[in-house]
């Protein structure tokens, strides 16, 4: 039987760990989403945005004006962290936020015509950016695939 020959610091197979961790899917999707998130944002700041920015404004515009608490929730981001990037947004005239009361984050939070401009310039980005990272997928991959996570994701929030 032929020895196969392997590439030193290579380990071999008995030294790679049980089969079931080189083939766990929670460090490939870990993986995908750090190296995706990071194309995106690499694809983003040519136009002058960030995830923050896009993923506000995108939701601005699904979903029209928001209370701020309910945008962060929507965002699966914290309050202070929302507040941060609504007041660098603010500053560029992308979003206004209407307060009633003393309470911050009962403001709502509404895109600007500015944010509307650049909402779409960043959309085409977006799109650009998505057919690159699903370039070889067929489309009926890419439904399956957002089946699947879609799936992956109820298991794991629904405990």
């Amino acid at each position: 039987m032929a020895r196969q020959s392997k590439t030193p610091g290579e380990p071999s197979p008995s030294e790679a760990g049980p089969v079931w961790l080189r083939q766990s899917i929670a460090p490939k999707l870990r993986l995908v989403a750090k190296e995706s998130r990071t194309f995106f944002e690499e694809e983003l700041s040519k136009s002058g945005a960030t995830f923050a920015t896009w993923t506000t404004l995108a939701t601005l515009k699904l979903e029209g004006p928001m209370i701020q608490r309910a945008l962060a929730k929507f965002l699966s981001i914290e309050g202070p962290t929302l507040s941060r990037h609504l007041e660098a947004m603010e500053r560029r005239g992308l979003v206004v936020r209407n307060r009633e009361g003393s309470d911050r984050r009962a403001a709502t939070v509404a895109l600007t015509p500015e944010g509307e401009r650049m909402c779409t310039a960043i959309e085409t980005v977006a799109l650009k950016s998505q057919e690159q990272m699903l370039a070889g997928l067929s489309a009926d991959d890419i439904e399956l695939l957002g089946t699947l996570l879609d799936r992956v994701l109820a298991n794991v929030t629904s405990r």
